[in-house]
């Protein structure tokens, strides 16, 4: 990093706060404080898993999830397991686990440690989905090629933390730019839909938005991405990361006691999700071609235009299991959050389930990285003082 931020982390947090005490219901006056030390693990005995058992499931409408419900794939495991899901699709699913709703949900990986203070138990991260597929996009007359092309410009984006986490850290490694809000070289204009519509009226400058969301713009051409259509996790892998690999983007986070009591569910589950996940990827232009509106395309050159994209830049990781490199790529990007001052130093952080190798399907096959949250812990600490 070249340059320290504080502030900002901060204010997020304080936001964040307000917002999951809101949901909640509660009437406690004061924001939750971020715990500066990891939290022990309750002692909680694992349970049998008991037949009827249901998984409530926290997700936005997505077209695996909806592919495992119309091939009759989801109703097979349920028979087979006895386990039943119920799923919903509330606006916000950090809220649903907060409030003790949903077991497990669908969720931006690097967004975890500024909700973790409001959790009752520290969560665990069972498994990964996607990478960060955002794009940055500008007016098809525009002459930037990236975000140094569009300083002191003003930036559409759906949130300050999400996807604007990652690419606050491209702007920084690859041109010595602050993209923090109030920062002095862009302009924020948060806008929850319609980012690139916001471009394509020249409200904004350029925008951090999702490729599927814009394909109508992007297809015809009134906008053109930054950086050749790379997506955020791509650059941050070229730049930051292992280049064969980006980090965690959406994972799948299970309250930290209740995976404790239920580890064969929870692996039956992240099971259910490698058989969605292969089958995307033998698949996938039957899948946007099977479920447009899931994907905002509505005509037949968006859905191919669409997949031709996901060719180049497939965003859906190559499988849910996650393992010590996932681990490790992890570490690293909420270090970097933390020192850059976009991530309060000392939050706390959630644990991964890795898998362990050759482990029978179904059975309790997966290892609670234990050493996770400390490492993080530590590295916040580092971060506090300044990176000495």
């Amino acid at each position: 990093m070249t340059r320290k931020r504080t502030g900002v982390a901060a204010a997020v947090l304080l936001v964040i706060a307000i917002m999951a005490l809101g949901a909640c219901g509660g009437a406690a006056s004061e924001v939750a404080p971020v715990r500066t030390e990891p939290r022990a693990a309750p002692a909680v005995v694992p349970e049998p898993m008991a037949e009827g058992m249901v998984i409530r499931f926290a997700l936005a409408p997505d077209p695996l999830w909806q592919w495992l419900i119309d091939s009759g794939t989801l109703a097979a495991w349920e028979q087979e397991h006895g386990v039943r899901i119920e799923a919903s699709h509330p606006f916000r699913p950090f809220t649903a686990i907060v409030s003790g709703s949903a077991d497990i949900i669908v969720v931006n990986a690097l967004e975890i440690p500024l909700f973790t203070p409001d959790l009752e138990h520290t969560p665990v991260i069972i498994g990964k989905y996607t990478w960060d597929r955002s794009i940055t996009a500008t007016k098809r007359t525009s002459l930037a090629t990236d975000l140094a092309g569009v300083v002191e410009g003003r930036i559409a984006m759906k949130s300050q933390i999400g996807s604007t986490l990652l690419w606050a850290l491209i702007a920084d490694s690859r041109h010595d730019l602050e993209l923090i809000y109030g920062g002095p070289d862009f302009e924020f204009m948060i806008a929850t839909f319609g980012v690139a519509d916001a471009v394509e009226r020249g409200e904004a400058d350029a925008c951090i938005c999702q490729p599927e969301e814009s394909v109508q713009a992007l297809g015809t051409g009134s906008l053109r991405a930054l950086y050749g259509g790379k997506s955020a996790a791509e650059l941050y892998a070229e730049t930051l990361g292992d280049a064969s690999r980006p980090p965690l983007g959406q994972v799948f986070l299970a309250d930290g006691a209740w995976r404790q009591r239920n580890p064969i569910a929870v692996n039956l589950f992240v099971e259910l999700w490698e058989t969605a996940i292969q089958h995307w990827h033998r698949s996938f232009p039957t899948v946007i071609a099977q479920y447009p509106e899931l994907l905002s395309v509505q005509t037949d050159d968006e859905v191919q235009w669409l997949s031709a994209y996901v060719e180049l830049h497939n965003w859906v990781a190559p499988s849910a299991y996650t393992d010590s490199e996932d681990r490790q790529l992890y570490i690293d990007a909420v270090s970097l959050l933390m020192d850059a001052g976009h991530l309060p130093a000392h939050a706390p952080v959630p644990q991964l389930g890795l898998r362990r190798t050759g482990a029978a399907a179904g059975s309790q096959q997966d290892d609670l990285d234990d050493a996770s949250a400390p490492q993080l812990a530590a590295l916040g600490a580092v971060a506090t003082n300044g990176g000495q």
